[in-house]
């Protein structure tokens, strides 16, 4: 019974633990996405003009699990004009 209770505190304490874990992880990817959009926002252009910088743009958002050609409708699409977007990269390619 003494065991018994102690493992129950201690996996009490392991899951406040992982729940502030958790919480504290999702702050910061929402601080990240928030700077990340800014940064596209600020970019804009350049992302959209120079072959070079969107692909450096494209490779940083690969690597922290971003993808800005993912889809047509949102906040991606919107904010760097997708059908510009994939036009330009298409030509990149050629």
């Amino acid at each position: 019974m003494y065991l018994s209770i102690h493992q129950d505190q201690y996996r009490l304490l392991g899951e406040n633990v992982a729940k502030l874990r958790t919480d504290l992880m999702k702050e910061q990817l929402s601080t990240f996405r928030s700077q990340l959009e800014d940064f596209a926002r600020k970019y804009k252009n350049d992302i959209k003009k120079n072959p070079i910088f969107r692909s450096q743009f494209h490779e940083m958002c690969a690597k922290v699990g971003v993808d800005p050609l993912a889809s047509n409708k949102g906040f991606w699409a919107e904010l760097l004009g997708i059908g510009d977007f994939y036009y330009e990269l298409g030509n990149d390619l050629v």
